[in-house]
């Protein structure tokens, strides 16, 4: 559950950042880690096997029927605040990263999503999803990024505040206080390959230190950033990283929302 009173709605704060400017660092625009293979950020449109784990089972949201295990419900309830970053704030802007609202106007993503202190003036998208069978598009909102309020602070993980209030529209993710169970039933929605926003759904195979681990939950580039709901819908984490096969081998992985929680302030 939320921390009573530490996820309020900010108009200003001092921006925590633990790694460099985005000009100084590598393409991936992050602080090293301990895990290898970790998605590339600002392309999403190259197709990774590495990161599907057997065949490929995602579905688009809104074509969802229940059958990966999450409910057509729990779906519909929980998309809707799980949104793009986007290079301009336009119909046809290039998204590449997903991330969700975890306060009225802040935005919790992956720190590798090339965040830094030039990232002031990008966008974020909600509602970029098709609309039931069919490619046609919905109407999607656009937010102004407006500061970047904690990034790389021990985890893989940014906070950036919005302009407005985007959860007054597009409602609030409840972020959890403990890690699940291995196990547990997961699911992830992202933009892949920066697209529409799709659904896949797994369970929990393990831990690294500061990662989540799943080799049942398919995701490309472009999903980095997207909470890990579990079965309450609350983040139990961020996804980040690829490594399954589609062979069936290896895993993808996440930062543990116990991890994030350490280096966080405002969580």
């Amino acid at each position: 559950m939320q921390k009573a009173g530490s996820l309020l709605s900010l108009s200003s704060r001092t921006v925590r950042l633990a790694c460099a400017p985005l000009a100084a660092l590598s393409l991936l625009g992050a602080c090293a880690l301990a895990d290898e293979g970790e998605e590339v950020a600002g392309d999403p449109s190259p197709i990774e096997p590495k990161t599907v784990c057997g065949a490929d089972d995602t579905v688009f949201v809104n074509d969802y029927r229940g059958t990966l295990g999450p409910t057509e419900a729990f779906v519909q309830t929980h998309k809707k605040y799980i949104g793009a970053l986007e290079e301009e704030g336009t119909t046809t802007s290039r998204k590449y990263c997903t991330g969700s609202l975890i306060a009225s106007n802040l935005f919790l993503t992956a720190n590798h999503c090339q965040v830094s202190t030039s990232f002031l003036g990008k966008w974020v998208s909600f509602n970029y999803e098709r609309a039931a069978g069919s490619t046609t598009l919905l109407t999607q909102s656009h937010y102004r990024v407006e500061a970047v309020v904690e990034a790389g602070l021990g985890a893989d993980f940014a906070i950036l505040r919005l302009a407005g209030s985007p959860g007054a529209t597009w409602g609030i993710a409840t972020v959890a206080t403990v890690d699940p169970p291995v196990g547990a039933a997961i699911t992830i929605m992202g933009h892949a390959k920066g697209g529409p926003k799709k659904i896949e759904a797994g369970t929990v195979l393990g831990f690294g230190t500061k990662t989540v681990q799943y080799n049942n939950v398919d995701t490309l580039g472009g999903q980095s950033g997207a909470p890990i709901l579990d079965g309450a819908g609350q983040v139990v984490g961020v996804h980040t990283n690829g490594g399954c096969t589609t062979s069936g081998t290896g895993y993808n992985y996440g930062q543990r929302i116990s991890t994030i929680r350490t280096g966080s302030a405002v969580l």
